[in-house]
């Protein structure tokens, strides 16, 4: 993938592996899905995963790949993680995420799509199960347990929310 500086430009490329030990900045592109009754899509990580493993989180979200777009991430990712075929994301915006454990320092620069979508949904692998939600539901699940949800998610739902005035 490709290592960028805080500004977003690319100053090389990295393993996803070696980024994550290194803490060097890099891409990720997330989704946010909601259907026709206004409830948005959360898949709960697989157990499994290096990052917010067992934890809820955005629709579909990872790495954009090196040389590729974070729209043509977010459309990959769709159709990996939710079986979501030829949709078009809504570009909202892109905020830099750190964070930092014992076993890993992830440095992000992630871009946040919406997508209206009223089709199924197939979750991956790469997650254990999936909801949808009304947003004033999630708003009181967040407040009461917090730590059910991935660190990236929270903070692209709270910008999401002041974004939307919700």
């Amino acid at each position: 993938m490709d290592a960028v500086d805080r500004k977003d430009k690319k100053i090389g490329t990295i393993a996803k592996d070696i980024a994550h030990s290194k803490g060097t900045i890099h891409r990720a592109a997330h989704v946010f899905v909601f259907n026709k009754k206004g409830e948005i899509f959360l898949q709960k990580r697989s157990k499994r995963k290096l990052l917010a493993p067992g934890l809820l989180d955005s629709s579909c979200a990872g790495h954009v790949l090196a040389g590729e777009s974070y729209q043509k991430a977010a459309a990959r990712e769709l159709k990996e993680e939710l079986g979501i075929k030829k949709a078009k994301a809504k570009f909202l915006f892109k905020s830099l995420f750190i964070k930092k454990t014992r076993t890993y320092h992830n440095r992000e620069i992630i871009a946040l799509f919406e997508l209206d979508w009223n089709g199924k949904v197939k979750i991956s692998s790469e997650a254990s199960s999936g909801k949808w939600i009304m947003i004033a539901k999630l708003r009181k699940e967040i407040g009461e347990k917090p730590e059910d949800f991935g660190s990236a998610f929270l903070k692209l739902f709270r910008k999401f929310l002041k974004l939307k005035k919700a």
